[in-house]
């Protein structure tokens, strides 16, 4: 599986590192991956309330754009680390 080239396989890898049910390790990730505030902000409205780019835009009271950069920096940061990429794709294969 590509990791690097498609959006939607980040999308997907990171989803489902999301939902792997340990709050720890994902807050660890979250530490690691050195997110800054606007960044958790927008994994927690898109990750965890379900929300889509559009409705958090508006949450948040951003363009789609700045949302979207806030998104993919944040993806693109814990996917980086190794050891979530590689957890990640475990996962993602159940």
């Amino acid at each position: 599986m590509r990791t690097h080239g498609c959006a939607m396989d980040k999308r997907s890898l990171i989803k489902a590192f999301w939902s792997c049910g340990d709050n720890d390790i994902i807050e660890f990730a979250l530490l690691r991956a050195r997110l800054n505030r606007h960044e958790k902000e927008v994994l927690e409205l898109i990750l965890d309330e379900c929300m889509t780019q559009e409705q958090a835009s508006e949450k948040l009271n951003l363009s789609t754009r700045i949302l979207q950069e806030r998104w993919y920096s944040a993806i693109n940061k814990l996917l980086s680390i190794p050891w979530v990429l590689a957890y990640a794709m475990e996962l993602s294969k159940e």
